[in-house]
């Protein structure tokens, strides 16, 4: 009896694995990424798949599917395993049409066509037998009602309400629409076993919940990677984690398996120092017993005898920071009266925000609602809506001094076409090989262009770019997209502690719990603010506005106001040179205005000719330290301080000026060197400076060493 029930067991066994892999070996140049790798996937099991970016992930899931060959172990699949694979990154065939590629996914047409040919020949025995077979199988995967659950699941992934969508050329998508026709047209083939490669990308967070439910009702294997650390705790069923080549395996999704893993490092490494600890005194207490003449011998044996187990080596930890503007303005950006249409679709309705220092905006809903849009516009990439006859104009201001910076969607603010350290090195000079390196970007990555970048690896290089940049205002566009949980952690970590205001448009739903302090959705065109997470109820993004004013218009500048004087002047002079069109009272008036103007001009002429030049200026409380720029050096004063000196710079030292006799008021001294120094440092990129005559050096290094800050530029 025991046997035939072992016997029962092992043939369960075999029935519901899927796929094994055994002692997995692949190597790249630079190290080992798999070393003896195994595992097992059986019928309804889904297991997230987790590491650090560049473990092996993807490279684990191509071997899986075939896609590669290891160099050694071993790798079985039931025989006949229907399998299908999602990768990253898709390139569907020139010229392909998304009706054929549906038409290919259908996973039971085959046997539609089977049973079709056998009905004709049902009078042969044979041929019933298998018809009644294939019957059987079509009637129990319900085959008849696929069409009807590809159409679902095409609504599900905003793909149904493309205008002529299979008769569309698949590249002919935008990106994210190609990404989630990959996605459908691999899940269409309900398959036995699921390999997916980042199946959240581009998806809203309405389509993966949808998702999630799939997944859940799938009877298949699944095998996933995600950075969504919600979408793993809801849909994994446990984990294995891939560090150093090997795999590690924990119950439950990412929350679950990261706290045991934690837990485990935590654990391993207070064993190995008390067992490190026990092994020193039990030597040390062998050398007591020598010093006194005695038998160490036993001691001595006993310390040999202490297993000490290898301490776990300490994760790399990515560290990002946003770096805030100077402005101080409570009230940093207002809008009003916002409308973009496309193609006669309103994408945003009348919208109007109030945007505040300290507002961690997470600006959410479906896509294609006009999230991307509303950030254009606040980047000034983007205009308004002329308004219609009788409507009030559109409104979008920036405080005085407010600073912004944007990273769209696609190239994460970087340049196409153009190396990264050229990229960052126009920008920051010598520090842009520190702040490349602390991004994870090696001399190996230097020459590459945003182009040869993985999506991950392109967020990364963006979130460094303006790390360094101080700006009042960021505005982030799906920065979580591609990037791996321990880059997200970081983004969490930097920014909360950011000081400005953030727009963050983002999926992520722990992301944006995490970080979000006021919750923005566009829905049906119309920009709301819903009143906390959970909640169903929206109040007015610029609910304070009424008897709180918007910014004021800056005052135009002199050169402003004198071209404007100029082309009024010019229009003046116009109508006046057309006499005869013209009443002797009309030509008077005429003629006293342009009398007026030319005052006006003379003034403004005076004001822009006549004042100070010069090439740099910062703000160094209490003063506005400036300067000029010359081919061999420079000088520096303080702003509307006639009285304070001037510091000279000769190309390598920086000292008073010949004409000061004295030491430097104390009242000046600091924040005048303090300014010039900024101003060698952060803007002409200086590498080294001498302090006085005969005085000690200072490194550029040592200078943003002291500040405790990455390099940064200003304008």
């Amino acid at each position: 009896m025991e046997g035939r029930l072992r016997e029962v067991a092992a043939t369960l066994e075999r029935v519901t694995l899927l796929l094994r892999a055994y002692d997995l070996h692949f190597a790249v140049p630079e190290r080992d990424l798999l070393a003896g790798t195994s595992l097992e996937l059986r019928g309804g099991e889904r297991v997230a798949l987790l590491g650090r970016n560049g473990a092996g992930k993807t490279t684990l899931l191509e071997l899986l599917s075939g896609a590669r060959r290891p160099d050694s172990g071993e790798l079985w699949r039931q025989p006949g395993l229907q399998l299908a694979t999602l990768e990253q990154h898709h390139d569907f065939a020139p010229g392909a049409r998304v009706g054929d590629l549906l038409a290919a996914a259908h996973p039971y047409r085959t046997l539609e066509a089977e049973a079709g040919a056998l009905a004709a020949r049902l009078d042969d025995p044979a041929a019933l037998e298998r018809w009644s077979e294939v019957q059987a199988h079509l009637q129990q995967v319900q085959a008849a009602a696929w069409p009807a659950r590809l159409g679902r699941m095409l609504a599900a992934l905003g793909l149904r309400a493309l205008p002529g969508l299979e008769e569309r050329k698949a590249r002919s998508l935008s990106g994210g629409e190609q990404t989630r026709l990959a996605l459908a047209l691999t899940l269409a083939r309900e398959p036995e076993l699921l390999l997916l490669d980042e199946p959240t990308n581009h998806l809203d967070i309405r389509m993966r919940e949808w998702l999630e439910g799939w997944l859940r009702n799938f009877g298949g294997g699944v095998l996933l990677t995600s950075h969504d650390r919600d979408f793993l705790d809801a849909v994994a069923t446990r984990s294995l984690w891939l560090a150093g080549g090997e795999l590690s395996e924990y119950p439950g999704g990412y929350s679950r398996a990261r706290a045991q893993r934690d837990l485990e490092r935590r654990s391993l490494g207070r064993r190995s120092r008390l067992q490190e600890r026990e092994a020193g005194r039990l030597t040390a207490a062998a050398g007591q017993l020598d010093r006194w003449g005695q038998r160490s011998a036993a001691v001595r044996s006993r310390a040999g005898r202490v297993a000490v187990p290898g301490a776990p080596l300490p994760e790399r930890q990515l560290r990002m920071r946003l770096l805030a503007g100077d402005s101080r303005a409570r009230l940093l950006a207002w809008g009003e009266h916002l409308s973009v249409t496309y193609g006669g679709r309103t994408v945003l309705r009348q919208a109007r925000f109030r945007l505040r220092q300290g507002d961690r905006v997470a600006l959410l809903g479906a896509n294609g609602t006009g999230k991307s849009t509303l950030l254009r516009l606040l980047a000034g990439e983007q205009r308004p809506d002329l308004p219609e006859a009788g409507s009030p104009e559109p409104l979008l201001r920036l405080a005085g001094g407010v600073t912004l910076a944007y990273l769209d969607q696609t190239w994460h603010g970087l340049t196409p076409g153009r190396g990264l350290y050229a990229q960052f090195g126009e920008r920051f000079g010598d520090a842009a090989a520190a702040l490349l390196g602390a991004a994870g970007f090696g001399a190996a990555h230097w020459e590459q262009t945003p182009e040869q970048l993985s999506g991950g690896e392109r967020s990364r290089a963006g979130l460094a770019l303006v790390s360094s940049l101080r700006s009042d205002i960021l505005l982030l566009d799906e920065p979580t997209n591609h990037l791996d949980i321990e880059a997200l952690q970081a983004l969490e970590a930097a920014v909360k502690a950011y000081s400005g205001a953030l727009v963050i448009v983002t999926h992520d739903r722990r992301f944006a719990r995490e970080v979000a302090t006021r919750l923005w959705v566009i829905e049906g065109g119309e920009l709301r603010e819903v009143s906390g997470w959970g909640r169903s109820d929206y109040t007015d993004p610029a609910r304070t506005l009424e008897g709180d004013p918007p910014p004021p218009l800056p005052p135009p500048s002199a050169p402003q106001r004198m071209f404007r004087l100029e082309r009024a002047l010019l229009d003046l002079q116009a109508e006046l040179d057309t006499p005869w069109r013209l009443t002797g009272r009309e030509e008077a008036r005429l003629r006293s205005e342009a009398a007026q103007l030319q005052t006006e001009l003379y003034a403004a002429y005076a004001e822009v000719y006549g004042q100070e030049v010069w090439d740099a200026e910062v703000p160094e409380p209490p003063l506005r330290v400036r300067a000029v720029r010359f081919e061999t050096g420079g000088m520096f004063w303080a702003a509307h301080q006639p009285e304070c000196p001037h510091l000279a710079w000769d190309g390598r030292t920086l000292r008073l000026s010949a004409d000061r006799d004295g030491p430097l008021p104390a009242h000046f001294g600091e924040p005048l060197l303090g300014g010039a120094l900024r101003i060698l440092f952060e803007g002409w990129q200086v590498g080294r400076v001498q302090l006085g005559e005969g005085g000690p050096p200072l490194s550029r290094r040592e200078w943003f060493e002291r500040l405790g800050a990455a390099p940064r530029r200003r304008p």
